[in-house]
Formats: C-alpha cells, sequence, structure tokens
C-alpha cells in the first residue's frame, strides 16, 4: 500500500466513521426516554453483547458466510460483466446483439428470480450466488459498455496511427478509458449484492448475517438482531467505499471520489 493510499484512506476515514459514531451517541441518549428499550437497546448494552458474540460466539462463522457469499457473487458477477461491457461497447454487432437481453433483464428485481432458480436448480449455495451475481453482472455490464462508449476517438486515432494492434488498444486505451465506471459499478454492484444476501439470507439460508438478523427477529433477541444489522453495515461500508478509494487510487486523473 503506497503512502498516497494511506494519506487518502486516513482523509476519508473520518468521514465514513462519523457518521456511527453520531448515530450511537444519539440512540444512547434516547434510549429509554423517547426509545422503547425492548425495540432499541441502547449501544451501551449492544457493543459488550456484540463482543462477546464475536469472541465467543457463532458471529464469525456468520459474517465469513456473508463475506464469502457477497465475494464469489461479485467477482463472477463482475469478471462477466466487465467482459460483456468491452466487447459491446467497442463492436457495434457485439452492441447489437447484447443490448436488448440487458435492457429486458436489467429492470426486472433479480430476487424475483430466486424460486426460479430454486425450482430449476435446487436449494443450493450456487443459486444462492448466482442470483447475487447476476445482478452484478447487469450493472457492471451496462456501465462498462458506457464507459467504453465515452472513450473520445481522438485518444483511439492516436493509438492506431501509432501502430496499436487489437491487443494494444484495449490494454492502453479502452481499458484505462472505461476503468473510472468500471470501479463506480462495482461499488453499486457491491451495494446491490448486499441488499440481495441480506434478503436471500432472510428467505432461504440457515447461515450468514441476513438469516441471523430474521431469526433474532423472530426469537426476539433484540439486541443480537442489532449486533448483526450493525455487521452487515460496517462490512457494506468496508466494501462500497473500498472499492470506491481502490479506484480512486488507479484513477488518479479523476480524482473525485467523495464519501
Amino acid at each position: 500500500m503506497t503512502r498516497l493510499t494511506v494519506t487518502r484512506i486516513a482523509r476519508q476515514l473520518p468521514a465514513l466513521v462519523g457518521p456511527f459514531v453520531v448515530l450511537a451517541l444519539a440512540w444512547e441518549l434516547a434510549a429509554g426516554v423517547v426509545l422503547d428499550p425492548r425495540f432499541f437497546p441502547p449501544p451501551s448494552e449492544t457493543l459488550p453483547l456484540a463482543i462477546e458474540l464475536y469472541l465467543h460466539g457463532e458471529f464469525t462463522a456468520h459474517a465469513a458466510a456473508s463475506v464469502r457469499r457477497i465475494v464469489l457473487a461479485t467477482a463472477i458477477g463482475a469478471s462477466a460483466g466487465i467482459a460483456v461491457g468491452i466487447v459491446a461497447g467497442w463492436s457495434h454487432r457485439a452492441r447489437l446483439l447484447v443490448n436488448p437481453h440487458l435492457a429486458v433483464l436489467y429492470p426486472l428485481p433479480k430476487i424475483a428470480l430466486l424460486p426460479v432458480m430454486f425450482a430449476l436448480f435446487g436449494l443450493t449455495e450456487t443459486v444462492r450466488i448466482l442470483t447475487m451475481a447476476l445482478a452484478v453482472f447487469l450493472l457492471v455490464a451496462i456501465n462498462t459498455m458506457g464507459g467504453v462508449r465515452s472513450i473520445e476517438d481522438v485518444h483511439v486515432e492516436a493509438a492506431l496511427d501509432n501502430g496499436a494492434g487489437t491487443l494494444e488498444l484495449y490494454r492502453e486505451v479502452i481499458l484505462p478509458g472505461a476503468r473510472p465506471q468500471i470501479f463506480s459499478s462495482l461499488s453499486m454492484g457491491f451495494s446491490v449484492g448486499f441488499a440481495l444476501l441480506v434478503v436471500i439470507e432472510m428467505l432461504a439460508a440457515e447461515s450468514g448475517l441476513g438469516y441471523v438478523i430474521w431469526n433474532s427477529w423472530e426469537l426476539f433477541t433484540i439486541p443480537r438482531m442489532y449486533v448483526a444489522v450493525f455487521s452487515i453495515n460496517v462490512l457494506g461500508v468496508i466494501f462500497v467505499h473500498g472499492t470506491e478509494i481502490v479506484g480512486d487510487v488507479l484513477t488518479p486523473w479523476e480524482g473525485t471520489y467523495q464519501p
């Protein structure tokens, strides 16, 4: 990690941590006064419980299950989306072939496909991951295609005039030109993936933080539920904004990321 990366993370960290601190203080003051502590236990009660659950309970395994699912789904969906987006963004023929399918599938809420996927492939971990991967794929493919199409012709012509072949053109012009949109779509892909992850784990899983949230609500173990909610929030911040920060570091000519 370069000094520049560390400096940027240090500069953006207060903006990411600050809202957690403000919310915790306000919640602590309001608990028992305007908030019913049975449904809104104060952070002074929830935080020690979180430490106990992670050190001596099963929360580490649940968090690991959620992280594994979101990482696998994003890796599968994003790699396919980047490949399709680059090809379709550059090739008019490929775009004519791919665009209608993306246009039809993109507006469909992907969680609606979960029963269909289970009917086709059974109640398996693969289906949970593929459902999230499909959502990430569509988002990344469309944004990558837009990023490629936004590259100005002058850059392409300059590369061709200097003897660049197809591989050099992709490596030196198209990929760098589309990189800001790719990282932006990856960040949005994580955001969409986390939303789907929680719903899928609530409905059709026996592990993961989404499962813990719903299971705790059913058992009325409210502090445990808030530990899971806080955990998934922290993971979301790390993955969503972490991707933005990495993209910002790798595209210094943009430098527009603000949390």
